[in-house]
């Protein structure tokens, strides 16, 4: 969990543009809403998203979903303030009372009990309380794993993506902010670590956004922000939204995945083999959210996919190999 108000203040000058260039206006209030903001890339020259109107209501969940590449994580990063190129208006609460949670979770270097309380270290909380988080999110056994909870130790030789993912919804449970953007947050996890951590939010009653590609998510959210192609975009309820995907009845076109996704278990044995030997176009679909289809055309193209190891793979076309390689 990183606070947002350090992005922003990392990148102000960055976002700042002449006075002759429009730009998203950000007013402080005490919730989120988007009053027909046009999201364009930095350079201007493309529509992201175009004239976009919603609020999202105190303790709902939002999700959004849509093509990969067709700037759901941009919308994010706009509400972050990193973000401005448009017009419209941008209403959220106080950065400081936004978590951020990112498909890879920033670890500091420090102890176990530094992990859980950052980004406010001071924070008093009992062992007891802390215990009771680390229950919570399945990771009770990292306790004895560290030597306690004030042991400096390696933690980029200690956990998975996936154990990373569930200590920045530990986090969360810590801090319990008002809002919580959520950015792939659970890609690395299987289904029912993913079902506990949501369930475990809705029960904080925050008011969140997520992005995300697994049809499981659908779950734990009200509504669903569709973004198309072509810059529309629409906003449904889960049920309707639902219900137009049976009569669609295809996913190629929305992103979004049927949950026949690996376990926990079979993710750990097809990255190793990644590392070692490469993976074929059917276990390149088996950890990622596309077809067979979508990653057959990819690997002609030559483009690279990242997977929910977080790495990034291109498909090697030599005829000795034919496989999808760590880039």
């Amino acid at each position: 969990v990183e606070r947002l108000s350090e992005f922003s203040d990392a990148l102000e000058e960055v976002t700042k543009q002449p006075e002759n260039i429009s730009t998203i206006k950000t007013i402080e209030e005490n919730h989120l809403a988007f009053e027909h903001v046009t999201l364009q890339t930095p350079n201007y020259e493309q529509v992201i998203v175009e004239d976009l109107s919603l609020s999202v209501q105190p303790g709902e969940g939002l999700l959004i979903v849509g093509p990969s590449g067709r700037g759901k994580s941009s919308l994010l990063r706009a509400i972050a303030g990193l973000w401005n190129a448009g017009t419209g208006r941008l209403v959220r609460p106080p950065l400081e009372e936004v978590l951020f949670l990112p498909q890879r979770p920033y670890i500091i270097l420090g102890t176990l009990r530094e992990q859980l309380l950052y980004p406010n270290t001071n924070r008093q909380v009992t062992d007891a309380e802390l215990k009771e988080v680390l229950q919570q999110v399945n990771l009770q056994n990292l306790l004895s794993r560290v030597d306690g909870f004030d042991t400096e130790v390696p933690w980029e030789n200690i956990l998975s993506l996936g154990e990373q993912q569930r200590l920045a919804f530990a986090r969360l449970l810590v801090t319990s902010p008002s809002f919580t953007i959520l950015d792939e947050a659970t890609s690395a996890l299987d289904f029912k670590n993913e079902g506990s951590l949501y369930q475990k939010l809705q029960s904080t009653k925050t008011t969140f956004i997520s992005v995300g590609h697994r049809e499981s998510l659908f779950d734990y959210h009200q509504w669903v922000l569709e973004l198309a192609q072509d810059s529309s975009w629409q906003l449904v309820t889960v049920q309707d939204y639902r219900n137009q995907r049976i009569t669609q009845n295809s996913t190629d076109n929305t992103g979004i995945t049927k949950d026949n996704l690996p376990n926990q278990n079979q993710l750990e044995r097809l990255s190793q083999k990644a590392i070692s030997e490469g993976l074929s176009h059917k276990e390149m679909a088996e950890l990622t959210f596309y077809s067979i289809k979508t990653i057959r055309s990819k690997a002609s193209k030559g483009e690279s996919i990242n997977i929910r190891d977080g790495f990034n793979y291109r498909y090697d076309k030599d005829s000795k190999v034919l496989k999808w390689m760590r880039v």
